[in-house]
């Protein structure tokens, strides 16, 4: 039995959304500190969006 949730509702969807947010604010700062991007921040943020869209498009519990 498969069984609908929100988006919203998804810790994955969350944690995703939280290292994004995380790698955003380090590019952010650190291009306003010192004009260059570091690898760890760079990191960050893509393992953010691959972990919100692992969770949206390929897992098998349906989110609205």
């Amino acid at each position: 039995m498969v069984v609908d949730k929100k988006w919203y509702a998804s810790k994955l969807v969350w944690l995703g959304v939280i290292e994004t947010v995380i790698g955003i604010l380090g590019l952010v700062a650190t291009f306003l500190g010192a004009g260059s991007y570091t690898p760890e921040s760079i990191v960050v943020l893509v393992m953010g969006a691959l972990t919100v869209a692992l969770r949206v498009w390929f897992t098998d519990t349906p989110i609205e």
